[in-house]
Parts: C-alpha cells; sequence; structure tokens
C-alpha cells in the first residue's frame, strides 16, 4: 500500500461508517473490495489489519450501528472475510470479537438487516471469501452456520441460493483437500465438529431429493450437481450411494420440470470414475432417462448425451438412435414394430406446431453434433437423405403423398428448421460417403438459392453450405459445370438482390468460392469469362457500405487467384482495380469499405507473384490508411506496413528484385513506410501505437548503427514531437547525430529544434525510447483514473453528496 493510499484509508473508513453520509455506488464499492482482494497477498507477510487499525474500527462501528444502510453493511460483511482469508488476519478479527459480531447468528443478524438480499448475499460472500484455511472452516462449522446456509438454500434470492450452494460445496471439498489434511489440529481432534458437517449436509441434500415441493428438489439437484462437478473423488463416491435411491425415485417420475437438473447431475457422474462401477448404476439411470415416455424429455436428455466427449458407445448409440427419431418420423415411414409403436407415441407430439419445431430442431443439432465429431452413423446417406426431405418440405418442393399433410403445414416457411437443417446439411459434409450424393445436394441448395421466398438469414445458411460441399467436391469435373451453368446465373442475380444482406451474403460466398477454387485455372477463368468480375467491379459502388465491404474483399481474393494467368488481369483492368480501390479509400465515408481495401492490399502484398502496377499505389495506400480517422483503418495499415517490411528486409520483397540492407531501408522509405510507423507512434488510439512502436522495435535491431540513411524532420507530425521531445536534450555520453547532413555533437544544450530538419534513422531511434514507451502502452488506458487513490478520492466525493449519488465513473 503506497503512502497516498495510506493517507486516504483512514478517511473512508470514517465516511463509510457515518450513516448520516449517502453511501457511494455499488460498482465503486465493488472495486474498492477488489483491490482489498489483492492487498493480503501484496503484504509481505505483515498483516494488513495490523498495519491499518482503522480498519478494525471500521468494522466494529459497523456492527454497532442500528441504522447503517444495508450496501455498507453487505460491503463490510464482504471486507471481513477477506480480510479473515489469512490465519493471521483471522486470529486479529476473533480476538476483537468481530467475527462473532459480523458472522454469528447472535451478532448483528437482526430480521431489520437480515430481511434484505443484498446482505443474505454479503454474509454468504463473506464466508466465502474467508474459506482459505482450517481456521476458517473450524469457525463455521463449529457456530452452526451450516443450518444457516441449508435454511439458505431455498432463498427467494436465486443470487443468495446459488452463493449457499457454492459455499456447502467448498466447505465439503475442503475437507478433503491437503489445506485440511495436512492439518494434525484437526484431523487428530476428536472434539471438531468437522466429522460431522459432511453427514449433515449430504442428510439435508437426500432429504431434499425426496421432498414434494418442486422448489427443494430442484435445490437439491442443483446442490448435487455443483459436488460432482466441483469436489474431489473421495467426496463423489462415498456420497453417490446416498442419493442413488432418491435419483432413481426422481427419474422413474419422469417430470419434464426436472429433466434439465436431473442430466446435469447424471452428466456430472458420467464425468467421473463412478461410469466405471456397475453398482453406480450410472449407465442405467441415463437409459431410463432415453427411454422415457414423454418423448420431448428424452429427446432432450439424448441431445445432451451426444455432446459428450467421453461416453460408452453403446450409450451413445442409444441417445443417437433417439436423435434421429424425430427425423425419420417426419421425412419416412417407419417400418419395424418398434419403430411404429413409437410413431405412435411422437405423432400427437408433433402434431403441435412448436413441439414439432422444438424436436425437429433439437434432432437436426443433435446429428450435426454427432457429424462434427465424424460419429459412425449405421447409414449415413440415408440420414443425408433425410435431412435433404426435410429441407424439402421445408421450402414446399415436396409431394404430399409422401408426407403428413398436418406436418407440411408446421413446417412449409419454417427459417428455423431450413437454418438448422442447413447447418446439418453443412455439417454431413465430412462423410466420403455422401461425395455420391453430391447432385442431389446441390439441387437442394440451388432450390434455396433460387427460392424468392427464402429468407436473407437462409439464404446465408445456404452459401455457407454450398462452400462446405464445393470445398468436399471440388476434385470432381462435373463441379465446375455446376457453377457455371447454374450457380453463376444465381449469383448474378442475387448480387442485385433488394436486400442489402442478401448482396453481402452473395459476395461473401463469392470470396469463400474463390478461395476454396482460387488454384483451379478452369474456375478462375470462368470467373473472368461468365461477367462476374465485373459484377464484383460493380459492386464496390454499392449504397450500402457493408456491401462494398464485402466486395472489396471479393475483388482481392479474385485478383490473387488471376495473378497466374496474366491474359486475364491485362494493365487495363488492373489500372481500373485500383482506382476503384483507391477512391474507396479515399472518399468512402464509411469504415468498413476502407479497412476491406486495406485488407485487399496486404493479401496482394503476401502473395508469391508480384502485381507490376503494386509498387506505384504503396505509397498512396499508406499515406491514406496511415491518416485515416478510423483507428481499425490504422491498425490494418499497419499491418500492410509489417508485410511489407519483413518482405523487403529479408530479401524476398513484392517485386522482383533483392536489395541491400541501406537499400531495403530507402525503399522503405520512400514509399513513407518510416514515416507512417513515426507518425502512429504518437496516434491518439492506444492500439495503434502499440502496434507502431513494437514494429519499430523490431526495425531497430535490424538497421545498423552505420546506416547513413537520413529522415527529413520538418514538416513531419513525428518530427515535431522528437524535436520537442529529445533534440533539445544534451547527451551524457556525447553521441553525435546527423543534422541538416553535418555530424554535431549533441552535447550542445542551445540547438534550436526549428532549425533541425534532418536525422538518421538510427539516432531517431535512439532519441525514441522505445522500451519506455512500450512498458507505457502496455497498461491500461485507465491506469492513472482507475488507481487506488483515484478511486479513494472519487468515493470521498461522492459520499459528501446531500442527494442520491450521482457519480459513478467505473
Amino acid at each position: 500500500m503506497d503512502d497516498d493510499c495510506l493517507s486516504l484509508l483512514p478517511l473512508i473508513c470514517v465516511a463509510l461508517a457515518d450513516p448520516r453520509q449517502s453511501p457511494p455506488d455499488d460498482t465503486s464499492l465493488e472495486k474498492l473490495l477488489d483491490w482489498f482482494k489483492e492487498l493480503p497477498r501484496q503484504s509481505n507477510g505483515d498483516c494488513l489489519l495490523q498495519q491499518q487499525p482503522c480498519l478494525l474500527k471500521f468494522i466494529s462501528s459497523v456492527c454497532k450501528c442500528k441504522d447503517m444502510d444495508h450496501t455498507i453493511l453487505s460491503f463490510t460483511l464482504k471486507l471481513t472475510g477477506y480480510l479473515a482469508d489469512t490465519e493471521q488476519g483471522f486470529s486479529l478479527l476473533k480476538e476483537e470479537g468481530l467475527l462473532a459480531c459480523v458472522f454469528e447468528k447472535d451478532g448483528w443478524c437482526v430480521p431489520d438487516f437480515w430481511h434484505d438480499a443484498s446482505v443474505r448475499s454479503g454474509w454468504v460472500q463473506g464466508l466465502l471469501n474467508m474459506l482459505n484455511h482450517w481456521k476458517a472452516l473450524d469457525f463455521i462449522c463449529g457456530n452452526g452456520l451450516v443450518k444457516v446456509l441449508l435454511h439458505l438454500q431455498n432463498d427467494p434470492s436465486l443470487f443468495v441460493s446459488s452463493l449457499a450452494n457454492q459455499l456447502l460445496v467448498n466447505i465439503l471439498n475442503f475437507m478433503t483437500s491437503s489445506k485440511i489434511n495436512n492439518s494434525s489440529d484437526v484431523v487428530g481432534s476428536s472434539q471438531s465438529p468437522l466429522g460431522s458437517v459432511t453427514s449433515e449436509i449430504m442428510s439435508a441434500m437426500v432429504e431434499a431429493l425426496g421432498s414434494d415441493k418442486h422448489p427443494q428438489v430442484l435445490q437439491g439437484l442443483k446442490l448435487l450437481s455443483l459436488v460432482f462437478s466441483q469436489c474431489g473423488e473421495p467426496i463423489k463416491i462415498m456420497r453417490w450411494e446416498d442419493v442413488l435411491v432418491p435419483l432413481e425415485v426422481l427419474i422413474k417420475r419422469g417430470s419434464g420440470l426436472l429433466t434439465q437438473p436431473l442430466m446435469t447431475v447424471l452428466l456430472a457422474a458420467i464425468r467421473s470414475p463412478l461410469l466405471g462401477q456397475s453398482e453406480c448404476k450410472v449407465n442405467e439411470l441415463m437409459e431410463v432417462m432415453l427411454g422415457a415416455k414423454n418423448g420431448k424429455n428424452c429427446f432432450q436428455c439424448a441431445a445432451l448425451i451426444v455432446k459428450l466427449e467421453k461416453c460408452p458407445e453403446a450409450l451413445k448409440r442409444k441417445a443417437a438412435d433417439v436423435v434421429l427419431l424425430p427425423l425419420r418420423c417426419v421425412s419416412a415411414k417407419p417400418q419395424d414394430a418398434a419403430a411404429k409403436e413409437l410413431e405412435i407415441v411422437l405423432e400427437e407430439q408433433l402434431s403441435q406446431k412448436s413441439l414439432c419445431i422444438s424436436l425437429l430442431l433439437q434432432s437436426l443439432s443433435g446429428i450435426a453434433e454427432l457429424a462434427h465429431t465424424k460419429y459412425q452413423f449405421e447409414d449415413i446417406s440415408a440420414i443425408t437423405c433425410s435431412v435433404m426431405l426435410l429441407l424439402r418440405i421445408c421450402i414446399g418442393h415436396c409431394p404430399s403423398s409422401s408426407l403428413h399433410i398436418i406436418e407440411s403445414t408446421h413446417l412449409i416457411g419454417c427459417c428455423k428448421v431450413q437454418r438448422c437443417g442447413l447447418d446439418t446439411l453443412s455439417a454431413l459434409s465430412v462423410y466420403k460417403e455422401n461425395v455420391d450424393l453430391r447432385q442431389k445436394v446441390f439441387g437442394v441448395l440451388l432450390d434455396y438459392l433460387q427460392s424468392p421466398d427464402s429468407h436473407a438469414t437462409v439464404l446465408k445458411k445456404a452459401f455457407q453450405a454450398t462452400v462446405r460441399w464445393v470445398d468436399v467436391c471440388s476434385s470432381f469435373p462435373d463441379l465446375l459445370q455446376f457453377i457455371n451453368r447454374d450457380l453463376f446465373p444465381v449469383l448474378e442475380k442475387r448480387t442485385c438482390d433488394l436486400r442489402w444482406e442478401v448482396r453481402d451474403s452473395a459476395l461473401e460466398f463469392i470470396t469463400q468460392l474463390t478461395a476454396v477454387l482460387g488454384g483451379n485455372g478452369e474456375y478462375v477463368e470462368a470467373l473472368h469469362t461468365s461477367g462476374m468480375f465485373s459484377i464484383l467491379l460493380s459492386s464496390l459502388r454499392d449504397v450500402e457500405g457493408y456491401v462494398r465491404a464485402s466486395a472489396a474483399m471479393a475483388v482481392g481474393e479474385a485478383v490473387t487467384s488471376s495473378v497466374q494467368q496474366r491474359e486475364l488481369l491485362n494493365n487495363n483492368t488492373l489500372e481500373e482495380v485500383f482506382i476503384q480501390m483507391m477512391a474507396i479509400l479515399s472518399q468512402d465515408t464509411e469504415g468498413f469499405p476502407r479497412r476491406a481495401v486495406i485488407k485487399a492490399f496486404t493479401s496482394w502484398v503476401k502473395g508469391p507473384h508480384p502485381l507490376p502496377a503494386l509498387d506505384q499505389s504503396l505509397s498512396s495506400v499508406l499515406s491514406l490508411g496511415g491518416n485515416d480517422f478510423d483507428w481499425e483503418v490504422k491498425m490494418h495499415t499497419l499491418e500492410l506496413a509489417e508485410v511489407l517490411m519483413e518482405k523487403t528486409l529479408t530479401c524476398c520483397p513484392y517485386a522482383v528484385e533483392i536489395f541491400s540492407l541501406p537499400e531495403a531501408l530507402r525503399k522503405l522509405k520512400d514509399i513513407g513506410l518510416l514515416d507512417l510507423l513515426l507518425n502512429s507512434l504518437f496516434d491518439c488510439d492506444r492500439p495503434v501505437c502499440e502496434k507502431a512502436c513494437r514494429l519499430l522495435l523490431k526495425l531497430r535491431t535490424v538497421a545498423s548503427d552505420g546506416s547513413a540513411l537520413v529522415l527529413d524532420v520538418y514538416g513531419n507530425r513525428w518530427g515535431d514531437e522528437v524535436q520537442s521531445r529529445y533534440l533539445n536534450k544534451p547527451q551524457a555520453d556525447g553521441t553525435q547525430c546527423v543534422i541538416n547532413g553535418v555530424k554535431e555533437s549533441c552535447e550542445r544544450t542551445d540547438c534550436d529544434p526549428l532549425s533541425i530538419k534532418e536525422i538518421s534513422l538510427t539516432k531517431t531511434l535512439q532519441f525514441l525510447d522505445l522500451d519506455r514507451m512500450q512498458r507505457t502502452l502496455t497498461l491500461s488506458s485507465d491506469h492513472v483514473v482507475n488507481s487506488p487513490r483515484s478511486l479513494m478520492e472519487d468515493i470521498l466525493s461522492s459520499v459528501q453528496q446531500t442527494e442520491d449519488n450521482i457519480v459513478d465513473c467505473y
């Protein structure tokens, strides 16, 4: 704790303990608590309470006050917990009688205060903060506080009940941790009440699970799920047999309201060693959930099981079969007796619109989840055909004879099922067996892309699925025929759609398609001969900024893929591209298109093949991008500068040239890259300064002291900064710098900064204390105003307000 805070802390304590003062806002108090949380860890073994006795006086004053504000009381409870989380602090508080005053039932805990939820949560949070050593555990258990926590499990405030559950779990976990096992005082003491605490908590949990009141059962399940997800193995294994019977009763009862919490408990058990022990019956309980007569519950259970990373194969297969059922019942008639019996169970649910859609969404999401893990379905082709059939039903392209009419009316035009179905179809592209279905798949996708009724979000999903399938089928010769004959005409219409979202999605799709097939010369040729490239250029003038940005990215990808076919990109075409891109960079009023243009230039520079006309534009790009008012444009420009630096200084330039180091540095200066970095170092946006500083540090390691490269200081923004900050300061080592082309000693103190017009690069980098600047820039932008001193000053100012607190700087 520094001296500034030492002087203010007593004033803070007095102000907060005075009930006549207006309390500060909750956020300021939380910030103060965060600071106190870290202080004991920074006290070098010294007790904070011994250093600051004003804290003891503050806690005592709050405990004695009968009309204290609830916010301050809650703050005091939490603070006391932090101060007691070390054994030394705990002992000092106990000696002063403050622990009993703050936390024991017969202390301040009277109805006038206790009815406020913030006070109850502060009490539990204070105990949580304190539970860091065995003395705290002994205090909690020895004073009957566990009974209070068990009561607070059913608190009307969800926040209080959750905190109570968490503290109970922490108590159980702490007992089996190394902290308690290494304490001979506790383990060897037969008088300690700790031994019965576990039984007390578990008995209350079993009682809650057997209750006929839903809230109590729910709280018991929440606590049980926390125990099995957070406690050590001894607790899990020892106590599972206690809860097994009531769990079996709850699961067989089949209450829909408890499906999710029951599954949470079982999923936690599956991830533990309990799964491998037959007597624990974890698998059996899961199978009971899967076989529930309530179809909605068993599908919800199956959807959760298929997401498990580690799960017995037999259980996952049963879950997968359940997940598939709604899809099969809608898209195809079950043939075997078992399927027909299940169809009867599902028929009523599928006849209800909301439930039908919900079941199908769970089914499709479960299939997609399994596909992401490349789960081996028994007949993946049949499943893929069922998904395609469902998608055709949703778009109204399926004969009514093949489905229930009532189901058809639910599904036609349903965007939710369409989007989820397209996602699932996309996920199914990972299976090699499905490649034989590519023509049918592309047919369904084309139907969605052509349909005038397709919602914009559905079209976006259709584009995404098409890219996935194109990538998988890129080696087949019939793909290019599909793209040229069917896809490009659809794209031509969609890039002129009245909805800007559709135009944007279409251009994004072209960018992704070109990235996937850019190495295919026939595709690149088709992109130009079909007129799509001209459409991309015209889209650069779209009225919507997002669309112009997507068009810039699409043009950038198309140019990159076309470099090898020079006849497709003649000088006139490239000149038109650069003119339009530079027009966006210099004139567009929206940031997204300008960012996209810089990204496109960066991709061209990164490419292995040079663009002859690119060299002439780089200087303007760096100048415009570096002076843009959008900080992200400036960041992307610095990323372009980084690529240029790497290519130029490593003798692998974007043009077919090889430079020596002096030549490379001269090249970077000529295109304005050095001015960009130095100007960005003093930018008003901190991320820009950080990036520029990092690049200048990299440049400093390359540029030798003997480099004769001279920079123009006069007229540059960075030059003014360098002159005012550094050039008028004497150098202790008597080193020389190049000033106005002449080497002069920097010991002079009478230099007129306004007369300095040139300085060497190496000396500039030396004058700029880049290491110090980097350390400063890594600090948060609010490190001054958000300091502990600033926080305390704001609190002192706010508590003096006579009206409600109007200051909240945090």
